[in-house]
């Protein structure tokens, strides 16, 4: 038996955001995980819109 059941009417969603809220997501993530936005460089917006512009032409 589930010790933590969902209440009635809870979807996973809620459960999800309800997590995310509580800042349990990263508890679960890696330490190597970047926790905010990287610093974005000419070169690697390039590399995506290479990356972009091959999956355009397969």
């Amino acid at each position: 038996m589930n010790a933590n059941p969902i209440p009635q009417g809870r979807s996973d969603v809620d459960e999800l955001a309800a997590l995310i809220k509580a800042g349990g997501f990263w508890r679960l993530a890696p330490e190597w995980l970047p926790r905010g936005p990287g610093v974005t460089t000419r070169v690697a917006l390039q590399d995506v819109e290479a990356g972009l512009r091959r999956l355009l032409d397969d």
